[in-house]
């Protein structure tokens, strides 16, 4: 199906997300929308599925206009979006919520049909999705896989995907790509929003480049990759995904040590560790990675972390910064100003003009795009994660994070980088879980690796290869 948008414009108070964009997708075309964060890539598909309705500007579908600020009018005109946050029902089992989504048409369909569904596109897919398990306890990637596929199952002829990939392992990837490709060999439309060059470059067929709210240039692929992230950070094109070795390992003699207490994920053990290490925890969606994350946070731990001087940790020390932003990380429909405002002031009466300052300090010390009264889910992604990070607490003693940089680009990447170890000189503990091995092997002091929900190798960088990483991680 082929998509026009001509002069699409769209601003949130002083924030001009999108400003006169037109350019055409053709029919039967893979077609990559690219841009730094903040760039208007998010606000502009959320325009096209519906979600949101443009100040000025049109897209037409196969020549005929679309109504525009109606998810009902995008749903049938077969227009599907695979976010970066799923947007489903938390309590629901995969089953109840795939039946809550919707039929391709009117005609009631049994449970065991969908059950039939999810099993033949998860093994087309080679993904393991548990229909009776609740959607909460679902990663983030695993309830990217399940939103595929009822993508699919419901028809969609365009087909948008937003950083769909993190979630998937490389195998995945591939036969997820493999699919791609027949469907826009049949005619479908797919949108690929991502910061990935090599993955842009795998499988698109063109590229349009954003840059602060406008179309920079549309390309035909292939192109040289350095070009394309040229294209995209301008003065910024430099940028490299790593710190200085030097500066990653912790060699803080006189630090204090910190003992790692696991269990239920293998034979209990206790690993010491000195104070601002920086722990990897390796392993692919579903692996049990994020689950390990989260038990230090949950009342009833499955994992602790006991210091030389206190007995344990106190929750009120402890910061976790989930991979879900919009879900579990922030509240949408809240201001900057008042997320700043129940962090800073949550025992005491709030002095809005002083907060209103904090604010706009933390706004220019981390970089966000937005003002003190932009909502959090007008943010983009990047911007988001930037918030979080202003969020986290000065006397935090446990810095937990699932996915640290899911769906950032390379800059804001290295933004949250250059924060966290601004944050371990604080004498912490930060525990992060990653997808990305490179992120895990470039950023960690100590990995941890998961398969199967267990544990199965440990040690310091030095130690560890990043092929036995690898290795570890695949089960072998």
């Amino acid at each position: 199906m082929k998509i026009e948008f001509k002069n699409i414009s769209k601003s949130f108070g002083k924030v001009q997300a999108n400003s006169k964009i037109s350019f055409t997708i053709s029919t039967g075309s893979i077609h990559a929308i690219i841009g730094e964060n903040g760039a208007g890539k998010s606000t502009l598909i959320k325009i096209l599925s519906g979600q949101i309705l443009p100040d000025e500007g049109s897209i037409k579908l196969n020549n005929k206009k679309m109504i525009l600020g109606s998810t009902q009018e995008a749903n049938k005109k077969r227009i599907g979006i695979l976010g970066q946050d799923p947007l489903d029902f938390s309590n629901f089992t995969v089953l109840e919520s795939f039946l809550a989504g919707g039929n391709k048409s009117s005609v009631i369909v049994s449970k065991s049909k969908i059950e039939k569904i999810i099993s033949e596109f998860s093994k087309k897919f080679d993904w393991e999705i548990d229909v009776n398990s609740l959607i909460k306890d679902l990663s983030v990637g695993q309830r990217q896989q399940l939103e595929l596929i009822r993508l699919l199952y419901l028809g969609a002829k365009i087909i948008i995907l937003d950083e769909p990939t993190s979630g998937f392992s490389l195998d995945q990837k591939k036969k997820v790509f493999d699919n791609l490709r027949e469907l826009a060999a049949k005619g479908y439309s797919v949108i690929l929003v991502s910061h990935k060059i090599e993955e842009i470059l795998e499988i698109c067929t063109k590229v349009t480049i954003l840059q602060n709210g406008s179309v920079l240039q549309t390309l035909d692929l292939p192109v040289d990759p350095k070009l394309l992230i040229k294209k995209m950070f301008g003065k910024s094109s430099e940028i490299t995904n790593n710190l200085t070795p030097s500066f990653i390992m912790n060699n803080n003699n006189n630090a204090k040590n910190l003992s790692l207490e696991i269990k239920e994920f293998s034979s209990e053990e206790k690993i010491k560790l000195a104070e601002g290490t920086i722990i990897g925890v390796a392993g692919l969606q579903g692996s049990g990675s994020d689950k390990f994350i989260k038990s230090f946070y949950s009342y009833s731990p499955q994992s602790k972390v006991y210091s030389d001087e206190i007995t344990s940790v106190e929750y009120s020390n402890i910061t976790y910064v989930a991979s879900d932003r919009l879900e579990k990380g922030l509240f949408p429909d809240m201001t900057i100003k008042e997320h700043i405002a129940l962090m800073y002031n949550s025992k005491s009466l709030i002095n809005w003009s002083n907060t209103l300052e904090l604010t706009k300090n933390l706004i220019n010390t981390y970089g966000i795009v937005g003002n003190p009264e932009t909502l959090a889910k007008n943010l983009s992604g990047g911007n988001q994660q930037r918030l979080m990070l202003a969020l986290i607490k000065e006397n935090t003693k446990l810095l937990l994070l699932e996915q640290p940089t899911r769906g950032l680009d390379i800059g804001s990447a290295k933004f949250v980088w250059e924060n966290l170890f601004q944050t371990r000189s604080k004498k912490n503990l930060i525990i992060f879980s990653s997808v990305d091995l490179d992120e895990i092997y470039d950023y960690s002091d100590y990995i941890i690796c998961f398969y199967d929900n267990k544990i199965v190798s440990t040690g310091y960088k030095n130690v560890l290869s990043k092929s036995i990483v690898m290795e570890k991680i695949s089960g072998n």
